[in-house]
């Protein structure tokens, strides 16, 4: 007589067995899946280009990653825009500054810093604000820089140490640091002031201009750009 107990326990072994594949099946197809989605995503955040501020994810920020490109405007001593290059552009070429340009580039605020205001809006221009702005542009335009965002202020500006590179390379530097060192800035300490871990460092950089006269501090009633601002 055939066992039928027996044929009942190898069909429930048989069923456990393609189950057990069956999830085993799924399980590889679910990690193959999230691994390359990952590495798809991994591989388009590297080679996204930021067109704008708007378009840095306050994630990036908070992560305070390293953005590369080039500087082609520089609108006062603290304010310039970049032209983002990522990994896959980072051998392209300067772009022209074209009409309309800050619908292709981020808008940086230095961190730290605050120089003297330009004049807009029918305000008056502060003395030294045409020095500060060149003085900014000689570091950094149309030259390739590093920025990393710190924050975004109340006007949507990337509040950023801005870095570059001089002598082939070999030092780098930093664009605050310089606007301090030479007196066309005064240390920012309003709403939101970024100073990267580096407060003490550039305190010490301001009080050795001070002590120098050099830039605004050797001015005869000089105001600080934020005693102009709230003036006016």
């Amino acid at each position: 007589m055939r066992n039928s107990g027996s044929t009942d326990d190898s069909a429930t072994t048989k069923s456990h067995i393609g189950i057990f594949d069956r999830f085993q099946l799924y399980s590889q197809a679910a990690l193959y899946i999230g691994i390359t989605s990952g590495v798809a995503l991994g591989l388009y955040l590297m080679f996204r280009r930021y067109q704008t501020s708007a378009d840095i994810p306050e994630s990036a920020v908070k992560a305070h990653k390293k953005i590369r490109g080039f500087v082609i405007d520089v609108a006062d001593g603290d304010t310039l825009r970049v032209y983002h290059t990522p990994l896959i552009k980072w051998f392209d070429p300067m772009p022209e500054k074209k009409r309309g340009f800050s619908k292709y580039t981020i808008q940086v605020r230095l961190s730290a810093v605050d120089a003297p205001e330009v004049s807009h809006f029918g305000k008056p221009a502060q003395p030294l604000s045409a020095e500060a702005k060149q003085l900014l542009a000689n570091q950094v335009l149309n030259k390739r820089v590093t920025i990393v965002p710190l924050a975004k202020d109340q006007y949507g500006r990337v509040v950023a140490t801005v870095t570059y590179r001089k002598f082939w390379g070999l030092i780098k530097q930093n664009a605050s640091h310089e606007m301090l060192r030479q007196g066309m800035a005064s240390l920012y300490t309003g709403g939101n002031a970024q100073y990267d871990g580096e407060k003490q460092l550039l305190e010490r950089i301001q009080e050795d201009a001070k002590r120098a006269k050099r830039g605004i501090w050797g001015l005869k009633n000089m105001e600080l750009p934020s005693e102009y601002k709230r003036r006016h």
